[in-house]
């Protein structure tokens, strides 16, 4: 009988702490889902831990509390939708950036559902993101920010400051994305239609028909 493989001792790290990520993400999961399909009241650790199936110590485990859940449900949607936005490639014409933006941040929202809820709609009553957690929100901002700045640098003079022309392009995004979500735009398809009608619009309008500057 051939003796068990050796594994390297940092290989056997570098597993270990894979399953310990898989099973914080399938906790993660199950309580974006429990607070899609039943509200935020119904989540518990009690419940949850009947959801995957496991012992509330397997939470313990994981998060101080459910609190704690909620927050790293947070912080997970922010890092989540910074990679996507991250991945947009940079192009020729800035402008056509930030229509590339919007259309990775409504994909990342619609793969996301569960954890742009508590991102966004604050559905656990007395909730409040930690401090880590807003900067990786942050973080989300600035991406959109600096396609806004280039558009700018390119010398398109834009209507307001750079910091409220990226507010009014994160409001609209996020304003369509909910519709969308909460099913409000109808049939299946029309939220990307609105969101296209919405970048053209914003192809028109962040570029001021004023021939002057304004300071971002």
């Amino acid at each position: 009988m051939l003796p068990p493989p050796e594994f390297p001792i940092q290989d056997r790290a570098e597993r270990k702490e894979a399953d310990r990520e898989r099973v914080r993400q399938s906790i993660l999961d199950a309580a974006g889902q429990m607070l899609l399909e039943e509200g935020p009241h119904a989540l518990s650790m009690r419940r949850l831990a009947e959801r995957i199936q496991a012992s509330t110590i397997v939470l313990y485990t994981h998060f101080r509390d459910k609190p704690a859940i909620v927050d790293a449900l947070f912080r997970d949607g922010f890092e989540r939708l910074r990679a996507d936005l991250e991945a947009v490639p940079l192009a020729a014409e800035p402008m056509e950036r930030v229509l590339a933006l919007g259309r990775a941040y409504r994909q990342s929202a619609l793969a996301n559902a569960a954890r742009y809820q508590v991102m966004f709609t604050r559905c656990v009553p007395g909730f409040e993101p930690s401090a880590e957690s807003l900067a990786v929100s942050q973080r989300c901002f600035e991406i959109l920010r600096d396609a806004v700045q280039a558009v700018f640098d390119a010398g398109h003079p834009l209507a307001d400051s750079v910091a409220h022309t990226t507010q009014v392009l994160w409001g609209t995004l996020h304003g369509l994305i909910s519709l969308e979500l909460f099913g409000y735009l109808g049939s299946t398809g029309s939220g990307e239609q609105r969101l296209e009608q919405a970048m053209q619009l914003l192809r028109a309008g962040i570029p001021s028909v004023s021939t002057s500057r304004k300071k971002p």
